[in-house]
């Protein structure tokens, strides 16, 4: 018997198979583009998004006899508009996207910084809650959101698309600005009130890993999948990721390596701070502590940019670590890392060098980069330290762990040791499933 897990990103599906014991038996990689246009628009077409998906699914459904449950995550924010069908009606509006800058301001002028964030743990960050893109809506396309029946993150469009079940979860939640995070409650009367955003279009939440329906018979007829499958709610990829490295104390750390650079710590004090992102985790009463910046789009568009005469293999195998073991200590150029804005500031911040001279090679710009995409890290872990016993073990995953990176952050982080795990995310969707899975089955009185 296995566990099919399924990992939702910005730029393709993961799927994997697990044993019972979470061991990889099988793995596939799909891939589709977000588009970007008008500069600060950063789009998804849910119809590539969901036909990868179909893909996948179509190829795994070679262990449909051994296949038990289903679980799954996505990236998030991930704004999605959809009709009663379960049907997009606008393209989703991803966490890079920053369009919705003026209703940030409208935010703070309404309802003020603290208020909104003594709520939901977080101010008002353009696409990092989802009330901005929702106010952006409603001012800009008012008959998508008229004809919108539930409005969330890609976690509800899969789940309803696979199960015909509206849910979201408590981590999704906490990152639409829209719900009471700080006491762990339900989606806020007041915020809603103040804005205008109808209640009733917001999905039921339940926790991560709720078995609440099974693969429907359209899902079946189009992957070859057994109709009736359990399938789990899916929750947020990072969420996923602290089930998959057993992060459940506070002070648990998790620094995750891909195309952005992202640090979580779970926090048993729901303390907010303007500088990070506050949002539930899997176990209720607990808190992630959230950074994120760019991480490995950085150091690519560099590459492509600056880089042009060297083959993509010396790049990464011969140029990457002599900069780290010969600049990155004694580079005097600074590198603000927004390449794509930030999406933990109310300012309209975007990348930088500093402490440049005459001298400065493209190998001081590259270890500055280096350098500059861990600073919002290393001042998440020295704020949470006033508050927490942080675990000098920190978990890493990511795409861009490897020996090079490592050598980066033990410089940087030379007072914590390293455990390295791959493939988290799909492993801590399908670990979340299976337990769930193992807890309905021992409880007879629960039925799917």
């Amino acid at each position: 018997m296995c566990i099919l897990a399924v990992d939702i990103g910005t730029s393709s599906v993961k799927m994997v198979i697990l044993d019972e014991s979470y061991n990889i038996l099988d793995s596939i990689s799909i891939k589709y583009n977000y588009k970007i246009s008008n500069i600060d628009w950063v789009e998804l077409d849910p119809d590539e998004v969901f036909l990868a998906m179909i893909k996948g699914l179509k190829i795994m459904s070679k262990y449909r006899d051994k296949i038990q449950v289903i679980g799954f995550d996505t990236f998030s924010p991930s704004v999605s508009f959809m009709d009663k069908d379960g049907e997009m009606l606008y393209p989703i509006i991803t966490h890079l996207d920053r369009r919705s800058k003026k209703q940030t301001k409208k935010i703070m002028e309404v309802m003020g910084k603290d208020s909104f964030q003594n709520i939901t743990g977080v101010q008002p960050f353009t696409g990092g809650v989802s009330i901005t893109t929702i106010l952006w809506m409603m001012e800009n396309r008012p008959d998508i959101l008229d004809r919108t029946y539930k409005v969330g993150h890609l976690n509800t469009y899969i789940y309803h698309k696979l199960t015909g079940v509206w849910a979201s979860d408590p981590t999704n939640a906490s990152m639409m600005g829209l719900y009471e995070t700080i006491k762990w409650g339900n989606w806020s009367e007041e915020i809603c009130e103040t804005f205008g955003i109808p209640m009733d279009k917001l999905p039921p939440i339940m926790p991560a890993g709720s078995i609440a329906g099974t693969l429907t018979k359209e899902i079946s007829e189009l992957t070859g999948l057994y109709e009736g499958i359990p399938v789990a709610l899916g929750t947020n990829d990072a969420a996923s990721t602290q089930v998959a490295v057993s992060n459940t104390n506070a002070g648990d750390i998790l620094i995750i390596s891909g195309s952005s650079e992202m640090i979580s710590i779970i926090s048993d004090k729901p303390i907010v701070n303007d500088n990070y992102y506050l949002r539930n985790a899997i176990t209720p009463g607990k808190w992630q502590i959230f950074a994120i910046t760019i991480g490995g789009f950085a150091i690519d568009w560099f590459r492509k940019e600056f880089y042009k005469d060297m083959d993509i293999n010396t790049f990464f195998n011969v140029e990457l670590p002599d900069v780290i073991q010969n600049y990155i200590d004694n580079t005097t150029v600074t590198f603000l890392p927004y390449l794509a804005g930030d999406r933990q500031s109310l300012e309209p911040k975007r990348g930088a060098f500093n402490g440049l001279s005459l001298d400065t090679t493209r190998k001081d710009l590259l270890a500055g980069i280096l350098l500059g995409m861990h600073e919002p890290i290393l001042e998440t872990l020295n704020i949470s330290s006033k508050f927490l016993n942080l675990n000098k073990n920190i978990k890493l995953t990511g795409g861009m762990i490897n020996d090079q990176f490592m050598e980066v952050k033990g410089k940087l982080l030379n007072d914590y040791n390293f455990t390295v795990k791959h493939n988290c995310t799909a492993i801590g969707s399908g670990m979340l499933a299976y337990e769930s899975l193992k807890a309905i089955t021992f409880d007879s009185n629960v039925s799917i």
